[in-house]
């Protein structure tokens, strides 16, 4: 994760893909990149867990591990609901750089899939899918007349920062950054899927004691969101011991702020669990 003392923005950053979306995506299994490198890096080499901008037909990873590699071609959005386990004791340490192009303008989803294509081919990868169910809290609407709170409205296609809104309309990424900072947390042109989602980063995660936030609201299309609350830095969140205390004031905000509740409740863990991977070629 990206580590600032300042303000964090989550857009155009190392968590979110800036690319160009297209008409419609192609079937998953025609996926794969016109030209990919995979080279191993010098030990050493500072490990890489973000993804860096990219543009739509181009995708560059440097310094990433095996497990990052097959997480960033599974994940979505900010990977918050995605674990990778399992495979070779070399995959958590040993680095490798990637140098893709795509034939076409491709989206967020569609650049993952050819991820995907790229591991099983250079890297021999078999991977297993399961759903895991542990406790998380889960995001509702508070009242039974649908009315927002007054930190929320519906999204113009407009950025508050001023900024071009993001092309790819992956329902996962908010079109405009959106991120820690202020105090508070900016969730703009996103869906409520995505203020699960960042409301499960570190800012947030210490206060719920580690646990994810998954959106039950049943709300479609995407929002402007505000929440004015004090984070703590992102790099000393620290898991609280005893969140059912810690976690009173971010809830009561989330409440009176945006009009939902947040309750305990059973969620949603996608494992991808590595039965097969080969160390690649050098090229």
């Amino acid at each position: 994760m990206n580590q600032r003392s300042s303000f964090l923005w989550i857009g155009w950053s190392s968590l979110l893909w800036a690319v160009s979306a297209v008409a419609q995506e192609r079937p998953a299994e025609t996926l794969r990149f016109e030209s990919a490198a995979v080279t191993q890096v010098e030990p050493g080499t500072p490990q890489v867990r973000g993804i860096p901008a990219a543009d739509p037909e181009r995708l560059s990873l440097k310094g990433m591990t095996l497990n990052w590699l097959v997480y960033t071609a599974y994940e979505e959005g900010m990977g918050t609901q995605w674990k990778v386990q399992g495979g070779p004791e070399w995959g958590d340490t040993t680095k490798f750089s990637i140098e893709a192009k795509a034939s076409e303008p491709s989206s967020t989803h569609e650049l993952r899939m050819m991820l995907r294509t790229l591991l099983a081919e250079k890297f021999a990868l078999k991977v297993r899918q399961e759903t895991a169910h542990p406790q998380v809290y889960l995001l509702y609407l508070d009242g039974s007349d649908g009315k927002l709170g007054p930190g929320i409205r519906q999204w113009d296609g407009t950025c508050v920062n001023g900024q071009k809104p993001g092309y790819d309309n992956d329902p996962y990424i908010p079109r405009c950054a959106s991120g820690f900072g202020g105090p508070g947390l900016v969730v703009d042109g996103a869906t409520m899927f995505a203020a699960g989602d960042l409301l499960s980063l570190p800012p947030s995660w210490g206060f719920l004691g580690g646990a994810m936030v998954e959106d039950r609201t049943g709300l479609q299309g995407r929002y402007s969101m505000r929440l004015e609350f004090k984070f703590g830095p992102w790099a000393q969140a620290v898991r609280s011991p005893n969140p059912d205390e810690t976690s009173r004031a971010l809830i009561a905000a989330v409440r009176e702020q945006w009009g939902m509740r947040i309750e305990k409740g059973e969620g949603v863990l996608h494992v991808v669990e590595i039965e097969h991977a080969e160390m690649p070629s050098q090229e």
